[in-house]
């Protein structure tokens, strides 16, 4: 998710957020610069250039991935909380490799490891490498001879003097406050409750249709919306609206859960209250775990936050099958070869490349329209589960609830997103008002 506003502390992140898990004042990479760059970062932003194709493309694909992650886990022969131990505890491997790349960049280790090299080495490496073996000192001296760019040549060595200063004093506020308590605890927390959205949802999968449990777990618009309601936060008639018709969605949607139920149908292909249900606390833990996230996600780096968050889920999961579930697979079961193939599938492409594609293209395309784009998850999903053959097709209450939910979602994220943006360009207003009187006191 992209840009979060400063004043998270007493007012929901955007709904523009929810999905793509980043913000503006996030420091996505730790090679990002401080706020003395933010003028030239608006200048240069990406999002004001036309959009590259293959953003569209990975957008694409993304979606295509997330949307067949309930189609996969439906596909597993196994309790339903040992197949979200398995989905987290895959996904934890691929999140560890990101967590050593960043850990590395916070320390330095690659600079000691360059510095370890031999100087003749390091010559033919780029001319940044150069400056960081001999700390920020040009190694090339042959190259004055070049007169046209010894200029332009010094004045890239001196910004990036400036910006590997201030990523150093980034780097220090990491490191101080990544193993302090309250990040510990905190990262503890959203751990247990990631644990539980996930519990919630893949049981749901086994008590109810998928269209239902993708319908209900992608509520979360609209639940976030109720918080702010009874924390009394600032919203939009939009959001308001919104909210009224996702609620009245999923009241017809439950709809088809009574009368299919009463008929005594196949549970596992048509809904039924209690998977409903299941589903719908999903999205109530999804809005608790942004929240709880948007704390740490201001300053520490993406890895930091995932790698033990999604780690201490799949701890509590894995810890749940075996007091709740009976069953005589291995906690560890899914790298064998009835179950690795789809485990590795739903690390690699919903785990990887459908959230970490999200978190690549938000360089590109506006968060509100990544988060618009996968409000289109459930129908997509629902028709993959149809094609390969693990559901039926969506029922009558369910095909008119539907749209109702997913309009109201949509209403809502983009209603939060125009609120948000003139919020924030209010505050730039007050903060050109509050320099240019700060001039004329000057002056005088």
């Amino acid at each position: 998710m992209k840009k979060e506003n400063e004043n998270c502390d007493t007012e929901p992140i955007p709904l523009s957020i929810i999905l793509s898990n980043d913000n503006e004042n996030t420091k996505e990479t730790i090679i990002e610069t401080n706020n003395n760059d933010n003028k030239e970062k608006e200048q240069n932003h990406p999002h004001h250039n036309k959009v590259p194709i293959f953003a569209y493309v990975i957008l694409g694909f993304a979606l295509l991935a997330m949307s067949s992650s309930g189609v996969a886990l439906k596909s597993i022969d196994a309790p339903p909380l040992l197949k979200a131990s398995w989905r987290l505890q895959s996904t934890s491997i691929l999140l560890f490799l990101g967590l050593i790349y960043e850990i590395t960049m916070i320390y330095n280790f690659h600079k000691k490891i360059i510095q370890k090299l031999p100087k003749s080495l390091i010559l033919l490496l780029p001319n940044k490498i150069s400056i960081i073996y001999n700390n920020f000192d040009k190694l090339k001296e042959e190259e004055e001879e070049q007169e046209q760019d010894e200029e332009q040549d010094e004045n890239e060595t001196r910004n990036y003097k400036k910006k590997e200063i201030e990523k150093e004093k980034n780097k220090e506020e990491i490191k101080i406050k990544l193993f302090q308590r309250k990040t510990i605890l905190i990262l503890c927390g959203t751990g247990l409750i990631l644990g539980l959205h996930f519990s919630f949802w893949i049981v749901s999968l086994d008590k109810t249709s998928l269209a239902h449990s993708l319908l209900f777990v992608t509520s979360s618009p609209i639940m976030i919306v109720l918080v702010m309601i009874i924390r009394r936060a600032p919203i939009s008639k939009g959001e308001i609206i919104g909210c009224i018709l996702g609620f009245i969605g999923l009241i017809v949607t439950l709809f088809d859960s009574l009368f299919l139920f009463k008929n005594g149908t196949n549970s596992n292909q048509n809904p039924t209250v209690y998977g409903d249900f299941l589903a719908l606390m999903g999205a109530v833990c999804i809005v608790f775990y942004l929240f709880a996230g948007s704390l740490l996600r201001k300053w520490m780096p993406l890895f930091c936050y995932a790698f033990p968050v999604t780690f201490i889920a799949s701890i509590f999961c894995s810890i749940a099958s075996l007091i709740l579930e009976e069953t005589d697979l291995f906690i560890f079961g899914w790298i064998s070869k009835s179950f690795i193939l789809l485990t590795c599938y739903l690390a690699v492409f919903p785990g990887f490349i459908g959230h970490t594609g999200m978190n690549a293209i938000i360089k590109y395309i506006e968060p509100v329209v990544i988060s618009v784009t996968l409000l289109l998850e459930p129908p997509i999903g629902s028709l993959m589960g149809y094609l390969i053959g693990v559901e039926g097709l969506p029922t009558f209450f369910t095909l008119i609830g539907g749209p109702f939910i997913i309009g109201g979602c949509l209403l809502v994220t983009i209603s939060s997103h125009l609120r948000n943006k003139k919020l924030q360009q209010q505050q730039q207003q007050q903060q050109q008002q509050q320099q240019q009187q700060q001039q004329q006191s000057q002056q005088n």
